[in-house]
């Protein structure tokens, strides 16, 4: 399923505003643009069905604002009006590919998003082979870091989630056993040999738990994390089956006595493991509260405006995807694709989360990350409070490739 979307009040609703791309900081031609009045076509996979649909609509509700920061309202890059098409792979990697390649057919030289990790990692060599922009969005699993020179990131990696929990697990002390409770696809395999990584390195043994992501009933997983005694929980979790999850691990009482490192997700779930919640470590990828710069000033007024709520966990992911594409556009004038790849790799800027950069030989996203707590204010009411902001090279993922850009 596909609908296209020309202007900011189209893909909001009643906003009015006109969907800017037009050179982050300015709209003067680049070296490799050209500047004219033909449009550039940009397509957009998500998942506007599926488990992970709530991450596409914060991803896509993100993206609909950075374009309109990025460009001051302008809506043209060096005088080329935008045409942004969304396509709905409904979770579906055979969905995607198809949809891929079907708008490479169409002339587009700028694909980004999808917020599934196994989808992302197959959509990566489709860029290479066809020579295209691609701009992976959410997915975090490492290998879509370095994978060819067309394939780049807007969000963070597996890398960074675990390296911002470091400093949690190594509070512990040495001689931990780690239970890494993780979905069996490409985002949990990550995470799970991240944590064999890093967290051996301090002295821990990790034990893998992949669950199928077909998964409903939590029970089986719940006691044979229970079996395993561990000292120490790392969930890696995503999806809307978060919720049983906690449920069954809260019911065998998998949290007693139990150190428990996570990741903070979205806004709904904060209250998944009530008062207990409030004990876990959490690493944070990001929560609105957490920084106070400008464009997320603006993501948080848009979102208001918009969409009459706040800024969500994907959301700053999406802003950064629109940033990148007006950068591409304004330095390759949207059909030139090496001169794009030159002008987004190693390309530094400021973002939501605050300073990030392209690193030029992996293209892997350096960026702020954040350690947090959860307090409770009602029984239904948990808010974030930032404990540390990690910098980018706090998290810095090892080189994954020495790209020819």
């Amino acid at each position: 399923m596909r609908w296209s979307t020309g202007r900011l009040g189209a893909a909001a609703g009643a906003a009015g505003l006109t969907l800017a791309i037009a050179g982050c900081g300015g709209s003067s031609p680049s070296p490799g643009s050209s500047p004219g009045s033909s449009p550039v076509k940009v397509g957009m996979l998500t998942e506007a069905t599926g488990i992970y649909s709530i991450y596409a609509q914060e991803y896509r509700q993100g993206f609909t604002i950075g374009m309109d920061y990025a460009t001051n309202g302008t809506g043209k890059v060096d005088g080329h009006p935008v045409q942004v098409t969304w396509s709905d792979d409904g979770d579906s990697a055979t969905t995607a590919v198809t949809d891929f390649k079907s708008l490479v057919g169409e002339g587009y030289k700028i694909i980004g998003g999808t917020v599934d990790s196994g989808i992302a990692t197959q959509l990566a060599p489709l860029a290479a082979q066809n020579q295209v922009l691609y701009i992976s969005g959410p997915a975090a699993a490492d290998q879509i870091t370095g994978a060819n020179r067309y394939t780049f990131r807007s969000g963070r990696q597996t890398y960074q989630d675990v390296m911002a929990a470091k400093s949690f697990i190594s509070s512990a002390g040495p001689g931990q056993k780690i239970v890494v409770l993780a979905q069996d696809y490409a985002f949990g395999q990550s995470y799970v040999t991240d944590a064999q990584q890093v967290f051996t390195a301090l002295g821990d043994t990790v034990v893998p738990v992949l669950v199928p992501l077909t998964t409903t009933d939590f029970t089986p997983t719940a006691l044979q994390v229970k079996q395993l005694n561990p000292n120490l929980i790392f969930l890696a979790w995503a999806g809307t089956t978060g919720a049983p999850l906690a449920q069954a691990l809260d019911q065998q009482g998998d949290f007693n006595g139990v150190k428990v490192v996570t990741g903070l997700a979205n806004i709904a779930t904060y209250p998944f493991y009530g008062a207990t919640g409030t004990k876990f470590d959490y690493l944070s990828l990001y929560f609105y509260q957490a920084s106070h710069n400008a464009p997320n000033l603006y993501l948080v007024k848009m979102e208001k405006k918009l969409y009459n709520t706040v800024p969500d966990l994907f959301a700053p992911d999406g802003f950064v995807a629109a940033q990148m594409v007006a950068r591409a556009i304004a330095t390759g004038g949207g059909t030139n694709v090496n001169a794009m790849i030159k002008g987004l790799a190693g390309w530094s800027f400021l973002a939501p989360k605050g300073e990030q950069q392209i690193r030029p030989s992996d293209h892997a996203m350096l960026q702020p990350m954040y350690q947090a707590k959860l307090v409770e204010q009602t029984p239904q009411l948990f808010v974030p409070q930032l404990v540390r902001t990690l910098t980018p090279a706090d998290t810095a993922p090892p080189v994954a490739a020495h790209l020819s850009n």
